[in-house]
């Protein structure tokens, strides 16, 4: 009885652990951005050309492009929309650093993405409070720095 309870238990522990890989793995693109940012490129752009200018603060320097999946209503982003910078680094011709913004209940959500070369996956540099703390000074545009 007792081998039949650890061979369930087992059972049950690798189904868990295969479902949450499949998820995390359903849940970032081939190139290790989140789904929820596929297509950005063709999103309406916040920016009218790329830009290079930098802050202060200046925490993505390079050529940029900024995307938007939703418009504000008022002076806000709704919930479930996602900003993405695409940033191409100076001496480079790929997008090699791309920050994500995303609005869920209210509140933004940020991570940054980078990569060494155009053909390898993006691998998180930065995140959360670190972001934060610097998009606070943008709160009067919703967090968000590039205006329209």
């Amino acid at each position: 009885m007792r081998a039949r309870r650890r061979i369930i238990a087992v059972v049950g522990v690798v189904a868990v652990a295969a479902s949450v890989a499949v998820v995390a793995f359903a849940s970032t693109t081939a190139a290790g951005l989140p789904a929820y940012t596929n297509g950005y490129q063709k999103w309406p752009k916040i920016n009218k050309k790329p830009f290079t200018k930098c802050g202060p603060p200046c925490a993505h320097g390079g050529i940029k492009n900024v995307y938007a999946s939703r418009k504000k209503i008022g002076k806000k982003y709704p919930n479930g929309t996602v900003i993405v910078k695409s940033i191409v680094d100076q001496g480079t011709k790929y997008v090699g650093k791309v920050a994500v913004m995303r609005k869920v209940k209210g509140r933004w959500q940020y991570v940054e993405y980078t990569r060494d070369n155009p053909k390898s996956r993006y691998t998180v540099l930065a995140k959360g409070q670190l972001c934060q703390s610097c998009h606070a000074q943008a709160k009067a545009n919703d967090y968000v720095f590039t205006k329209r």
